[in-house]
């Protein structure tokens, strides 16, 4: 098992010229902790998929959701970690298909939403205030390709008649959905920000004394939660074997599982999920310009 960190374009890896013979799985990962902590925490997962399929695993890692879309579009992986959005973008420039997500325990797809939040000690009482004062408002977004800290949040913001990039005293994007809570927590720069539910949850797990220092003045409705896809090309063998290592996960190796879904979503199970599972994704992506 190895790993690759990028902080742009990959140059370590080479497309697959015969897809039917690899014998190594590339793996695409969007940073949800520090590097270390990643590695730490998705080794056992890399290990239980090498023995699952037979391969050698490389685990390539970004703070960037668009180095991880790209990669996949030059065949440079063979599977990605996305979140919904970024997983529209990678099937709409390199044809790559979404094969599962996380699901609960009735065996349906799980969703997730996306919070707008703001300091407690800040003037913002609820969202008609932060729409109506939105020139005297910091506000944060995620990263352009995120789903919950960019696209669903800025649709709703310019449903109100608010543009984000015009409207706001300032906006950013703080590169992380734990840098946003942190940014709005200190209220020194920005005061409003987009995250994702699961983040916000995670984050105050373990110690929620300062979460009474946030409110949550907006919450979007259900997002189908983060997907996994492999790459155009896949051989249609490779792809159904990776495709019931994922399914089987919870089963075959429940404590790698278990630990893995601790440090993520706290999903049931992984269920079957396809592109279409996130159509309304793609059409409002494809409204705002994205796409």
């Amino acid at each position: 098992m190895s790993a690759v960190l990028l902080s742009g374009c990959v140059e370590e890896q080479e497309p697959v010229e015969d897809p039917s013979s690899q014998n190594e799985l590339r793996i695409g990962l969007i940073l949800w902790d520090t590097p270390v902590e990643v590695t730490k925490q998705f080794t056992a997962v890399e290990e239980y998929l090498g023995s699952e399929l037979g391969m050698d695993v490389v685990t390539i890692k970004s703070t960037d959701y668009y180095a991880i879309i790209d990669a996949m579009e030059a065949g440079k992986l063979d599977i990605a970690f996305f979140g919904p959005f970024s997983a529209v973008i990678s099937a709409e420039r390199s044809g790559s298909e979404i094969i599962v997500a996380g699901g609960n325990a009735d065996g349906n797809l799980e969703t997730y939403n996306s919070y707008i939040i703001t300091n407690r000690k800040s003037d913002i009482t609820g969202i008609d205030y932060l729409v109506n004062n939105s020139l005297n408002i910091s506000f944060a977004f995620v990263n352009p390709a995120s789903t919950s800290g960019n696209l669903i949040p800025r649709g709703y913001l310019l449903s109100q008649g608010v543009d984000p990039d015009g409207d706001f005293k300032n906006t950013l994007f703080s590169g992380g959905h734990d840098n946003t809570i942190d940014a709005v927590l200190s209220g020194n720069i920005i005061n409003s920000g987009a995250v994702s539910s699961s983040t916000y949850e995670r984050y105050f797990e373990d110690d929620n004394s300062s979460e009474n220092n946030i409110i949550i003045i907006w919450e979007s409705d259900p997002i189908p939660t983060d997907p996994i896809s492999v790459r155009r090309d896949m051989d249609p063998a490779l792809k159904e074997k990776i495709k019931n290592a994922f399914l089987e996960m919870h089963e075959k190796s429940p404590e790698t599982f278990q630990n893995f879904m601790d440090v993520r979503e706290g999903h049931a199970l992984y269920v079957e999920a396809n592109n279409s599972d996130y159509a309304f994704i793609r059409e409002m992506a494809l409204s705002l310009g994205y796409i």
